[in-house]
């Protein structure tokens, strides 16, 4: 080692030589070498910055679109999720599942049904199954990918009913389709993407109307919306003329009744236009969706609603129960969840667990109103907190015994009997009027001489009031628009069925 010292140290002394000797041929100095390399630490950034400038220069601009990019999608979503989260803001004209990315593209009917659906979800968290989404504008205008051509027109069309909530049979099938032409057969039967039925018609052009005109409109307003496509099949084999299949050409068919009764298992929850925040601005606001709208489907709608969805059973395994979780336990009462979660369905039974008081049992009349909570109430803001809603494993929830007094059985309260529930009446109108959350919220039953400044004061002990208007040809309804939707809920929980003097 010591014999390689004075090499190492000669070594690194003409190496030093050389450097002094090439600064002293190029008449540089230390400072010269000071502010050169200083130059080129901050010329750094500036030539990576021009890099990425150019590159996004190259790039082009982000444009409105009337397809959006939907990505983080769990692994399992449909078609039929997606269409139940597009639907509020305008008719859905194709899905395009991304297999494999957990991406999908959604065609809408116009740049207005985009618009409003990126505004509101830039503010509103959306989610399938608990795992948040997101929406951007995508750079095709329309989807074409995957598609081998012009879709092979035919006169056999396969329908999809989404948001079942009314009942929809062959009758119900016939009084729509039957105005574009001759119907010769129709079959109707239940898959896993939902209600569907196969219509043929007598020629070919009758159907293309029929699918030009219908697809992506609602039987009913704001529910059981139709997807339309053209069948592979060429002719409809019918046995029987029955409530699962009908030969219009051929009435003599036996008509031996089917083994089970079709009763319709609604999808999702029903969807109406969102009052858009936008509208409280306008000397006109838009009324509630019509009911329904079709002029020609009166009679078969004052024929089905007799067997609505309140008179209907399902086979679905999912429970009425829902379980609740997350919630603040010094703020929250039986009563804030009775208030909240009967929106969406009628709640006959609220059970804040003694043990865990941040999770509470819901109980809902049938498994459709709790299946439709679910669906708009999971990731729903309250108090602070962010809700976790999931079906319970228990079917129902017992109460104390009476004249017992168990610890906690406060706690548990039976609102079977209330005045309170929405949709208890066959028909009615609140379930064409369910939508997803929103910083808007209805108001109705307001007394005559009520003031704007004295309901402003009202919701203002909620939070901040953005926007209140009454509806110009009904004083005792209005629009008001809180800042956000975690104060629309709490309004909605304070206000809800507030006695008002006058």
């Amino acid at each position: 080692d010591k014999c390689q010292r004075p090499h190492q140290n000669l070594l690194n002394s003409l190496s030093s030589l050389l450097f002094l000797s090439s600064i002293e041929m190029s008449g540089q100095t230390k400072e010269d070498i000071s502010t050169t390399s200083n130059k080129r630490q901050l010329d750094a950034p500036q030539k990576e910055a021009k890099k990425q400038k150019t590159s996004e220069d190259d790039a082009p601009l982000p444009t409105f679109s009337k397809t959006l990019h939907a990505r983080n999608l769990p692994p399992d979503t449909t078609e039929q999720d997606l269409i139940g989260i597009a639907l509020p803001f305008g008719r859905v004209v194709n899905v395009l599942l991304l297999k494999g990315k957990n991406q999908a593209l959604i065609q809408m009917e116009d740049i207005q049904c985009t618009a409003a659906l990126t505004q509101y979800y830039n503010s509103t968290r959306a989610s399938i199954r608990g795992k948040q989404i997101y929406f951007q504008y995508s750079n095709r205008e329309e989807i074409t990918a995957g598609q081998q051509g012009p879709e092979q027109q035919n006169h056999v069309l396969l329908v999809t009913v989404l948001n079942v909530v009314f009942n929809v049979d062959i009758d119900v099938l016939f009084s729509v389709f039957s105005k574009y032409g001759t119907i010769l057969k129709i079959v109707i039967f239940q898959k896993s993407a939902g209600l569907q039925s196969l219509v043929q018609f007598s020629d070919v052009s009758s159907a293309v109307n029929a699918k030009m005109e219908l697809d992506g409109q609602n039987i009913y307003s704001g529910c059981c919306t139709l997807r339309i496509q053209y069948s592979s099949l060429s002719n409809l084999n019918v046995k029987y003329n029955n409530e699962k299949s009908r030969d219009y050409s051929n009435p003599n068919l036996p008509t031996t009744p089917s083994t089970n009764t079709f009763v319709p298992i609604p999808l999702l929850a029903a969807t109406s236009t969102l009052y858009s925040p936008t509208w409280l601005n306008q000397t006109n606001p838009p009324s509630p969706p019509a009911y329904p709208p079709y002029p020609y489907l009166t009679a078969a709608l004052n024929k089905s609603v007799a067997s609505s969805i309140s008179s209907t059973t399902s086979s679905s395994s999912a429970s009425p129960v829902l379980i609740v979780s997350n919630l603040d336990p010094e703020k929250v009462s039986t009563e804030h969840l009775f208030t909240l979660f009967g929106v969406y369905g009628d709640v006959i039974r609220v059970k804040i667990l003694h043990n865990k008081r941040d999770t509470a049992l819901i109980q809902f009349v049938n498994p459709q109103q709790a299946e439709t909570a679910l669906t708009h109430l999971n990731c729903c803001p309250l108090y602070g907190n962010t809700l976790r809603v999931n079906f319970s494993k228990h079917s129902t929830i017992s109460l104390p015994r009476p004249g017992t007094e168990q610890e906690g059985s406060h706690l548990t309260k039976d609102y079977s009997g209330s005045s309170l529930h929405r949709f208890k009446v066959v028909g009615s109108r609140n379930y064409i009027h369910i939508c997803p959350l929103s910083a808007v919220l209805h108001l109705s039953n307001l007394p005559e001489n009520i003031t704007d400044a004295t309901v402003r004061e009202l919701f203002s002990q909620s939070g901040t009031v953005v926007a209140f208007r009454f509806f110009p040809k009904e004083k005792k309804m209005g629009l008001i628009q809180m800042t956000s939707v975690a104060e629309a809920v709490e309004a909605l929980i304070n206000m809800h069925n507030y006695l008002l003097e006058g």
